[in-house]
């Protein structure tokens, strides 16, 4: 559903909302979101027609079948397990009759009387429970017949109440809540896809490049803007090399002549488990999430700073920690001055200076123009925030000229970045609107507070960037970025070399020609194929000899594949139904041939 098609009574904002993120989020935006995420949810009901009494009447009915179904599996499970003590206790009354006649025989004088008496009692007590079990298995047949008859009612409820969300479900598509975001703050406007005009506009401009390299591929691109600053917000999935240690054994016997302490010899055989280690290098895998942002603020600036882990001190501990930070940067100005260096210059605000800590800035001058009094204070706010109305300090912040990079811990993992329709459909209209609504703000939460140390800098605000013009040059339609993204979405098995032994998969898109409106794409996958090998290494073993300890390692090497496609797209189009090799998300449709 298109944003535009629905209006609420927009929040008032003004420019001094901006001057401070976090509060501007807790008193305004936060109620915002929600309130539009409400709208909209009520919008698509509308559109879609949905019976909303039926799915409830539907729904009640459903969840009391339920109900007296788990009602009756708890009766269930009782009678199960009295089943089996009763089979237990039959078992045990064998054994005692069985050992009472034992004992007769084996112990002299053992009474007959009771060899006689209890085995006939435990035989008896036996065919009593035979008939205990029979009664039991007639009540557990007659409670699975009643379940069944509940499961079918149960189903039959449950599909008229997804008859009632069918045209609702049908209006949920990827990343709904991208318009939602924009439409609600004034901060920050998200874009449909990231589409060449954008790449071009922070190519050009501020000098950002794609990634050729085979060891990243991207999963999930947004793009959008900060007041016209450019950024995009790209999900990775990366391969690294790590050393891994393979372990062999070899377990080796020898004799040895001993003192048997009489004062003559005996002979003993000696065993001993030797062990061998080899360690060579394994592919791993991994996501990552970037935030990549232009601003033509502060040009020659470069920077770095990570966490400190003490956004969470109480007042006491962060004193200290500051305390102890300051006498650390004293020494660092002390040194930097006796060896020749500019000289480092500290803020007034020692606060800051310990919790943002970014000491390897390399243009004080512009440092101090980009953090003013105002931001160190936003930025403090942010990497505190003791009310935990964001995430605190959960992000690392690079900036390198014109290009700044935000690592956002709250962001890793995250189910709500990248959430397709299947995560909202729901059968039971509460709990789908539960769910859009849940998934709205914390769209919007999560995105906000990735942007937010960004937002907390007043000049990136004002720093107005010219108009971009954009001459068509890339040639695309989409981006390799979203080419990748497009791939990555369907089973990477239907890519990959069929040789490859490694854990995943890395996909890299390259661009082949442009037909009419669909860019065709050579994909290449690439992974790693795995080759046994056996070292002998040499053990010195307890019987004074050296041993070859096998030990059984795994060589990696690259391969790849490529997969191309080529012919009019239309025919090829014809031959496809929608299946696993299809896919439409964020307004693009994807498809791989099969040869």
């Amino acid at each position: 559903m298109n944003m535009e098609n629905f209006t609420r009574d927009e929040t008032t904002f003004d420019d001094s909302d901006l001057l401070e993120p976090l509060s501007f989020y807790k008193t305004k935006l936060k109620d915002a979101f929600h309130e539009n995420g409400e709208e909209y949810f009520k919008k698509l009901t509308e559109r879609a027609q949905t019976d909303v009494e039926g799915n409830k009447e539907a729904c009640k009915k459903y969840y009391a079948e339920q109900a007296k179904i788990s009602s009756l599996n708890k009766d269930l499970g009782k009678k199960r397990a009295g089943k089996g003590w009763t089979i237990f206790g039959m078992i045990m009354m064998l054994i005692i009759a069985i050992a009472m006649v034992v004992l007769y025989f084996v112990i002299t004088g053992f009474p007959l009387i009771v060899s006689i008496l209890v085995p006939i009692l435990m035989v008896g007590g036996f065919i009593g429970l035979i008939f205990v079990v029979k009664s039991i298995n007639k009540v557990i047949k007659g409670l699975n017949e009643v379940i069944a008859k509940h499961n079918k009612t149960a189903n039959e409820y449950k599909a008229q109440a997804e008859k009632t969300m069918a045209s609702l479900n049908a209006l949920f598509e990827s990343n709904m809540a991208v318009p939602l975001m924009s439409k609600t703050t004034p901060v920050v406007d998200l874009d449909k896809e990231f589409d060449p005009e954008k790449y071009s506009y922070l190519h050009d401009k501020y000098g950002y490049e794609t990634t050729a390299s085979i060891d990243e591929s991207v999963l999930f691109v947004q793009s959008g803007n900060i007041l016209g600053n450019p950024f995009i917000i790209e999900k990775t999935y990366n391969q690294r090399m790590r050393d891994h240690t393979y372990t062999g054994t070899l377990t080796i016997t020898w004799t040895e002549r001993v003192s048997d302490g009489k004062g003559g010899y005996r002979t003993v055989v000696r065993t001993q488990v030797l062990t061998a280690h080899v360690t060579a290098p394994e592919p791993t895998y991994y996501n990552r999430t970037t935030l990549v942002y232009g601003n033509g603020a502060a040009p020659n600036l470069s920077f770095s700073r990570s966490p400190t882990g003490h956004g969470n001190d109480d007042d006491k501990k962060l004193e200290k920690y500051v305390r102890d930070f300051d006498k650390d940067l004293d020494k660092k100005v002390e040194k930097d001055l006796k060896n020749g260096g500019k000289g480092f210059t500290r803020l007034h605000n020692e606060q800051f200076e310990a919790l943002f800590n970014a000491l390897d800035r390399n243009n004080e001058t512009e440092f101090r123009l980009l953090f003013t009094p105002l931001a160190q204070k936003n930025m403090v706010n942010l990497i505190r925030d003791q009310e935990h109305v964001g995430y605190g300090d959960d992000f690392s912040f690079r900036k390198c000229k014109q290009l700044n990079y935000i690592h956002a811990g709250h962001l890793e993992g995250s189910e709500y970045l990248d959430c397709g329709p299947q995560k909202l459909r729901h059968f039971d209209y509460e709990e789908c609107h539960r769910n859009f609504i849940n998934y709205c703000d914390r769209y919007c939460k999560e995105i906000y507070f990735a942007l937010a140390p960004l937002v907390a800098i007043p000049l990136y605000q004002q720093h107005k960037t010219r108009e971009y013009i954009y001459d068509g040059k890339f040639g695309h339609n989409v981006t390799t970025a979203e080419a990748e993204a497009a791939a990555n979405n369907h089973d990477w098995k239907l890519f990959k070399h069929p040789a490859t032994r490694s854990l995943g998969v890395i996909l890299k898109s390259r661009f082949a020609k442009v037909n009419d409106t669909v860019d065709e794409c050579i994909i290449t996958a690439h992974s790693f194929q795995g080759i046994d090998r056996v070292t002998y290494v040499s053990v010195y073993g307890g019987d004074g000899r050296y041993h070859q300890v096998p030990v059984h390692w795994i060589e990696y090497n690259r391969i790849k594949k490529d997969n191309t496609n080529y012919g009019n797209y239309k025919e090829l189009l014809s031959r496809y139904q929608i299946s696993d090799t299809v896919l439409f998300k964020k307004g693009l449709f994807s498809f791989v041939k099969k040869d």
